[in-house]
């Protein structure tokens, strides 16, 4: 990149003229993609939502807090008389105010929710997250250990989470998964459409909550070797190449003919994961391929609009015996929740080697002299379009 600058400067060409040249570019990018379609780029739920995948180092950890996960041991009023020996273990599924928990012996059993947690549930507690729970005895026959009730008394800290804003509060985070190792997020290019930006969205959440992201491009078996634009395997392909040039996990699979089941089994294994995805993409379909006995509903593609109806309502975790598995709700628009625009760059790990060296270290890479994040956009070296949604990303954020 160095020597192409240096070639410009000999063709009588100065170098504040080539920063020009950059800036203005920038500029009416950024200020064009107001008249695309953002679609659910400027959906309501703009806000800000890691472990780091390919170049990329772990981004800026002081944006990506976890949300609270642990309780201060208050017992909801309780004496500590009332509440028996507490036991450790998985939250697998949660419903208003009860948590179905299973212990490290395979045991399940159905707890309530004290109020504490039940006022704030979708923030306070998570499928996957580690709880201790414990007998309560009740307030008619506190003598009778058989009028016991279940009750989580406590959720431990978090490794991971999955995070969104919470659609009637974007102030608020909801936390689709805690615990998880990878997020194997499953998406399409046939019916439905590869949305790009949706993956994007997505590999920053992901990132935010230090998991590791696995891209699951199924459908694979409506793609073929013809020239048409909606079928052509080759023009996958291409779409695909950013997320390859990040050394991302990615993995074709179809449920009719088989096509990458073991290798994504392979990913799995010893693992938790969540499977997450716009919907229509068939992620019940493939979760049923992988797993039959989890039996997960599948819906139909609507021909109208070639989106999915949403198959699964709640997330949902599955021990399978070589893995463990979240299903989630499809969705589509993906929020990110509390993200700090100086902090977004980070989440763009094909940036980093770049950036480096920019004049300024605070360089936004939108307007700044001496940018080299925006020279090697115009030189090919980094991806227009992943750079285009970084500032569709940045302009959201900065919006009053």
């Amino acid at each position: 990149m160095a020597k192409k600058q240096k070639r410009f400067k000999r063709r009588g060409g100065s170098k504040s003229q080539l920063d020009q040249r950059l800036s203005k570019t920038a500029r009416e990018l950024y200020q064009g993609l107001r008249e695309e379609d953002l679609e659910f780029e400027e959906a309501w739920d703009d806000g800000g939502l890691g472990a780091s995948f390919g170049r990329a180092s772990t981004p800026n950890r002081r944006s990506a807090r976890s949300p609270r996960a642990s309780s201060s041991g208050q017992r909801d009023g309780l004496d500590e008389a009332d509440v028996g020996p507490t036991t450790e273990g998985t939250v697998y599924a949660l419903a208003s105010g009860i948590a179905w928990v299973q212990d490290d012996e395979g045991h399940r059993h159905e707890c309530a929710l004290p109020t504490r947690l039940a006022a704030d549930q979708q923030s306070s507690i998570a499928v996957g997250d580690r709880v201790l729970w414990a007998p309560v005895a009740t307030a008619h026959d506190a003598s009778d250990s058989s009028s016991d009730d279940l009750r989580v008394v406590e959720v431990l800290p978090r490794r991971t989470f999955l995070g969104r804003p919470d659609p009637l509060n974007p102030r608020l985070q909801r936390v689709v998964a805690a615990n998880v190792d990878i997020v194997v997020q499953v998406a399409s290019v046939v019916r439905p459409p590869l949305r790009p930006a949706l993956v994007d969205r997505y590999l920053i959440a992901i990132q935010q909550g230090h998991a590791e992201p696995v891209l699951c491009v199924n459908k694979a078996d409506l793609l073929d070797d013809s020239d048409d634009p909606e079928t052509s395997r080759a023009k996958a392909e291409l779409q695909l190449a950013d997320y390859r040039a990040l050394d991302l996990p990615l993995v074709w699979t179809s449920v009719k003919s088989g096509t990458g089941l073991d290798e994504l089994r392979g990913l799995l294994e010893g693992k938790t994961a969540a499977f997450v995805g716009h919907s229509g993409v068939g992620k019940s379909s493939l979760i049923n391929a992988l797993a039959p006995e989890v039996d997960a509903a599948t819906g139909a593609v609507s021909q109208s609009y070639g989106t999915g109806r949403h198959t699964t309502t709640r997330s949902d975790l599955y021990d399978l015996g070589d893995f463990r598995l979240i299903d989630t709700p499809g969705i589509r628009e993906m929020g990110l929740w509390n993200l700090d625009p100086i902090a977004l760059r980070d989440y763009f790990p094909e940036f980093e080697d770049a950036a480096r060296s920019c004049r300024f270290r605070d360089c936004s890479h939108l307007h700044e002299p001496d940018c080299v994040v925006r020279r090697g956009v115009e030189d090919g070296d980094i991806s227009r379009r992943r750079y285009e949604t970084y500032l569709r990303i940045l302009e959201s954020l900065n919006e009053p």
